[in-house]
């Protein structure tokens, strides 16, 4: 979470604060070696660099600009070491991880930063991430395309690049067939009447099309009638 502040976010009003900033406190965190937090007026206002801290006095006044300056530099490196966290757990697309700083409080000047940072360093690459979440699902949850350009919506992935994705790398009777195979064990005995609707509803709520899961079972009923007695 990001600290309280006696003053409002630099980054978004551009607006000092005009009441004097008296160093109340600095405290040296052993949980953060290397850091120090600074007390303006009694609260956390931001951290620093214990170096530069050691400079400061308790009972001194900071200039508004200072404050300010000091507070956003101290956003910037908290925003960025979140965006690492949240890269570390798993690929994440730009979108997504503004969704996520956006939550933690951070303004939209330093996440807007942080993003293009980690863009810039090949840490965020949203084709990239839309191709591994393809790839994954298609290896382990198989799905259609519809369910599947859903998915990527939600993680924020343009309408284009999802199509073209799909076009180039999905192929809908294979994946359609492949979870038939995992799941028409269940259905063996059924006439084949039956085992349709059954799988005909089976896929379509995966997010087949009609004419993608009618070519599935039409090769799963042939892959059956041909097996030995």
């Amino acid at each position: 979470m990001t600290a309280s502040s006696p003053w409002d976010d630099a980054s978004d009003t551009d607006q000092p604060t005009e009441r004097p900033c008296k160093i109340t406190n600095i405290d040296y965190n052993e949980k953060r070696p290397g850091k120090a937090d600074i007390f303006l007026n009694g609260k956390k206002a931001f951290s620093m660099n214990a170096f530069d801290a050691a400079l400061l006095e308790r009972g001194s006044v900071m200039a508004p600009a200072e404050v300010e300056k000091r507070a956003f530099e101290d956003e910037k490196q908290r925003c960025w070491a979140s965006t690492l966290r949240l890269l570390g757990v798993r690929s994440r697309s730009r979108a997504e991880l503004m969704r996520r700083l956006r939550d933690k409080k951070f303004s939209r000047k330093a996440i807007e930063l942080s993003l293009d940072r980690a863009e810039k360093a090949g840490f965020i690459n949203d084709e990239a991430f839309a191709k591994e979440w393809i790839d994954s699902r298609l290896r382990n949850q198989p799905k259609g395309r519809y369910l599947l350009k859903q998915e990527l919506r939600l993680k924020g992935i343009d309408d284009a690049l999802i199509d073209r994705l799909l076009e180039e790398g999905v192929d809908e009777t294979s994946a359609a067939l492949t979870l038939l195979r995992k799941k028409a064990w269940k259905w063996k005995k059924m006439e084949t009447p039956v085992f349709k609707q059954k799988a005909y509803t089976f896929l379509a709520g995966k997010g087949f099309a009609f004419d993608i899961t009618r070519e599935a079972v039409d090769l799963f009923l042939q892959e059956r009638e041909d097996e030995p007695e």
